[in-house]
């Protein structure tokens, strides 16, 4: 091979292994390179936003320890994204006053949307670790980029498990299940649960005997919902719940002795927010999330790589934290380190070659954190088999990993759940 060429591979192999085997602790560093990251820090979405900037806030110290971005020390400009319209004007802020070239964020997809189209109107790279809606990367715009999973990924996934693992649990064929989709009616909710049902009834033939959306800020009393489900009598509940609706919900259910085999839920929201474990306790055993690994996670079932910064990351959280990482933890987290290896190949990001670096990475899963791995669309979404998600459930007052299985050393309980008293 020519000493031109040898070198030349000698290069692209060294900032791959940079990247993906994450070497180059100690490396100095020359300079700053500034992002932009957008959160909702304030208002009702501050407590899941707060958790996403801390997570950010971990990979980045941890990318910095390992050479930063392109040799330079990676620094984050924060903007308060507490709606829509603050989230279009604090992504003007970051990229007109504080000159970023790249933001990141927002948790949530009511935010998303529109930092996204503020930032395309610059030509400035949106990079999205965690809204799911599925309508995000449908707008044709060349400037925008998701690590994450989206909504008809999620609805994916769910029935996967419900067909896969909770039927056959129940002695039920999937087309003899009866299923009640609950939602509440953002674009998060409605993504999720229409690519749930269409899977659900055209697949797997399953029974959906109700399909019922409820504003969740509003919201204070489901017992007319919960009246109506009680008579259908389904065998699951698939709600994708906000916050507070969840613990409604579930308290209610119980109150009213609403029985059911299971309820499914996907996102660090709702059943998936550790919020409804501290307004719960034992009390909230049983529900299933679909969400990034919990306690039980497998790190032998990750590629070699994925074992050395999945093991360090959670180190890391629970040193900074004094717990496991979380669901927004673990979406910046394993969002902001993927940009870290887009940055490092691409050595720019000037829009043209930044983008055919990303077309160009391929990962299988169990390369990174989460155990995800990486191979973008042209509309610049992840590919959904490639963000390798898992079933958690409430036990004992924490989600743990239980599906799939050989992803965790924990298994599903309470399957079908039973009457209330007996899920301890």
């Amino acid at each position: 091979m020519p000493r031109r060429l040898l070198a030349s591979a000698l290069l692209a192999l060294a900032l791959a292994l940079t990247g993906l085997l994450a070497v180059g602790h100690g490396q100095s560093l020359t300079g700053e390179y500034k992002i932009g990251v957008l959160e909702p820090l304030t208002g009702p979405l501050a407590f899941e936003g707060k958790r996403h900037l801390e997570g950010y806030e971990i990979m980045r110290d941890m990318i910095n320890e390992r050479g930063g971005v392109m040799g330079r020390k990676l620094v984050f400009a924060v903007g308060d994204a507490t709606d829509p319209t603050a989230a279009a004007s604090e992504a003007n802020r970051l990229i007109t006053r504080e000159g970023v070239k790249i933001l990141t964020g927002t948790y949530s997809s009511t935010l998303c949307g529109a930092a996204s189209e503020a930032a395309a109107r610059h030509n400035v790279i949106y990079w999205e670790s965690s809204c799911v809606d599925p309508r995000f990367t449908r707008r044709g715009l060349k400037t925008v980029f998701r690590t994450e999973i989206d909504g008809t990924g999620f609805g994916w996934y769910n029935i996967e498990f419900v067909a896969k693992h909770l039927a056959p649990r129940f002695g039920l064929k999937p087309n003899q299940l009866k299923i009640a989709f609950l939602s509440e009616d953002s674009s998060y909710g409605q993504g999720v649960t229409e690519a749930a049902r269409q899977r659900a009834k055209g697949e797997f033939g399953m029974q959906e005997v109700a399909a019922e959306y409820y504003a969740f800020a509003s919201t204070n009393d489901f017992t007319p919902i919960i009246v109506k489900l009680k008579q259908l009598n389904p065998d699951v509940v698939h709600h994708i719940a906000r916050g507070n609706d969840a613990v409604l919900f579930w308290r209610q259910s119980r109150e009213q002795s609403f029985l059911f085999k299971a309820l499914v839920h996907a996102g660090a929201t709702g059943y998936g927010s550790p919020d409804f474990g501290k307004a719960l306790g034992a009390e909230g055993n049983g529900p299933f999330a679909l969400l990034e690994p919990g306690p039980g996670f497998r790190l032998e079932a990750l590629r070699p790589e994925g074992q050395r910064l999945e093991r360090e990351f959670r180190e890391t959280v629970q040193k900074k934290t004094g717990s496991y990482p979380l669901g927004g933890h673990q979406l910046a987290a394993g969002g902001l380190w993927v940009l870290k290896v887009v940055l490092d190949q691409a050595r720019t990001d000037e829009l043209d070659k930044f983008r055919a670096t990303v077309m160009a990475m391929d990962l299988p899963v169990g390369s990174l954190i989460n155990g995800w791995g990486v191979k973008f669309a042209e509309n610049g979404q992840n590919a959904n088999e490639r963000v390798q998600h898992y079933m958690l459930q409430w036990q004992g007052g924490q989600l743990v990993t239980v599906w799939p299985e050989e992803f965790s050393t924990l298994r599903a309980k309470w399957i079908p759940l039973g009457s209330w008293d007996q899920r301890k």
